[in-house]
């Protein structure tokens, strides 16, 4: 039962009524600090997620365990150390550690210390380092360089890394992480959504989560292209109407992605297709930047083979990273932003429009459609009247146009021509908007003069 009243000394433990009791100032300050240490226990929670661990058993040269061995692990891009001990059976096991580059030291009493290098934390990897130690001096130590390849014992997921040497080493257009997806085994490398797709309660897709990059809409191993699972740094960040993706890293800004395709450990669940795994960078001990711009413009493109014009195309995809120490070894950050600019020409479809003799009252190449007759004593006087003829020039049975006519006593409109003077003047005023045609041939009309525009701009900060 919680208690109403508050402690003469200001001091409580924490209780829901226990920051009431602090004075003003205090009590913002204590809110502040438990938020903040709220967010860091989360973040360390998130980063269990998202990094891996390295394990193993220490023993000596005859088979035997060899405990309170005092082991240390060192992160190679931060210069972050932590130590720890074999316990009653010779294991030890470092659990939370961030993706990159590791290499442990372990030093017992009576025996040669001993090094490896070369171990990589890839996005939940569980690596398996056991230890044999030689009898001998502390002034001699053994070293051993491990290799580029980590072979998975421990857990049961299938799916590659790619690393962000790797992503950034390929041409991506548009620079969107998603397009590597269909790399891997069991993945369909295209959509069979669209933009008209109804996805559920009418909802249409894709969507594209920022500017016109890929949402991530792909089959794994047959499943639905919704069923499939995205995080970055262990959050979910799925869209759930469309099943895509709603955050995309900016390319330099990824460490690492994992995409586990079949065999997910007990940890995962709710997704029946693939789970998409991304981690960002999060700085190192040294001061690091760059900056790029990607330039694509009409000057260097070809005219659509269909299309009369070449239509404008103008991208530009530029921006940079910056990331280093705030606290030599213990904190550090890492910062990004992207912007792309888009103009392209959108090529409209192939309309049919009135031929340039149409355009004058000249039917000649549609006079088969004038195969009609004039139908009643009313509308002969009113296309009397109209087409200025002399009074019961028409007469009822008169064909409107017959192979040949050229003149009024062979049909209502010699020469399949209609004078513009008998044109009512909505048709005259409107068809100045009606275009004319592009092709002159096939009396068609389609231009890529009006051009589309994007604007994008992207950004994040990781401590």
């Amino acid at each position: 039962m919680l208690s109403s009243k508050c402690p003469k000394n200001g001091r409580s433990s924490l209780s829901p009524n226990a920051l009431s009791c602090l004075r003003p100032g205090k009590g913002r300050w204590t809110r502040f600090v438990l938020a903040f240490a709220l967010t860091a226990s989360l973040a360390l929670a998130v980063q269990a997620d998202t990094g891996g661990s390295i394990s193993g058993t220490v023993t000596d040269q005859s088979g035997s365990v060899v405990p309170d061995s005092t082991v240390t692990v060192l992160n190679l891009d931060t210069t972050v150390q932590q130590s720890t001990k074999t316990n009653a059976n010779g294991f030890y096991n470092f659990t939370a550690l961030p993706v990159g580059r590791y290499e442990i030291e372990i030093v017992r009493e009576g025996f040669k210390p001993y090094k490896r290098t070369g171990l990589v934390i890839d996005i939940n990897s569980e690596l398996r380092a056991d230890v044999s130690l030689s009898m001998g001096e502390q002034s001699e130590e053994v070293v051993v360089s491990g290799t580029a390849v980590n072979v998975e014992t421990v857990d049961t997921n299938l799916g590659d890394v790619v690393t962000g040497t790797q992503i950034v080493s390929i041409p991506l257009n548009g620079r969107s992480y998603t397009d590597l997806l269909s790399i891997q085994p069991g993945v369909s490398p295209v959509t069979s959504l669209t933009a008209t797709s109804v996805i559920m309660s009418g909802v249409t897709g894709t969507i594209n989560p920022s500017g016109d990059e890929n949402p991530g809409n792909v089959s794994i191993n047959g499943q639905r292209e919704s069923s499939n699972g995205f995080f970055v740094n262990g959050i979910d960040v799925k869209e759930y109407m469309n099943g895509g993706t709603s955050i995309l890293p900016n390319l330099d800004s990824i460490s690492e992605f994992r995409l586990l395709t079949d065999n997910f450990d007990p940890e995962y669940g709710n997704y029946n297709g693939g789970l998409i795994n991304v981690v960002t960078k999060s700085g190192s001990d040294s001061l690091h930047g760059e900056a790029f711009e990607f330039l694509r413009n009409t000057a260097l493109d070809a005219k659509n083979y269909f299309a009369q014009t070449r239509s404008e195309y103008k991208q530009n995809q530029f921006g940079g990273t910056v990331g280093g120490p705030i606290k030599k070894q213990k904190v550090f950050f890492f910062g990004d932003y992207q912007g792309t600019r888009t103009n392209q020409g959108i090529t409209s479809p192939v309309i049919s429009v009135p031929s340039v003799a149409d355009r004058q009252g000249n039917l000649t190449d549609i006079a088969t459609s004038l195969d009609g007759t004039v139908d009643s004593t009313g509308r002969a006087a009113y296309l009397d009247s109209e087409l200025g003829y002399a009074p019961n020039t028409i007469f009822v049975g008169e064909h409107y146009y017959t192979p040949g006519c050229t003149n009024t006593s062979q049909c209502v409109l010699p020469n399949a021509t209609i004078p513009m003077s008998a044109w009512s003047a909505p048709a005259r005023n409107l068809l100045q908007y009606v275009p004319a045609p592009t092709d002159t041939t096939n009396n068609t009309f389609s231009t890529s003069a009006f051009s589309q525009t994007v604007r994008d701009d992207k950004g994040s900060a990781r401590i």
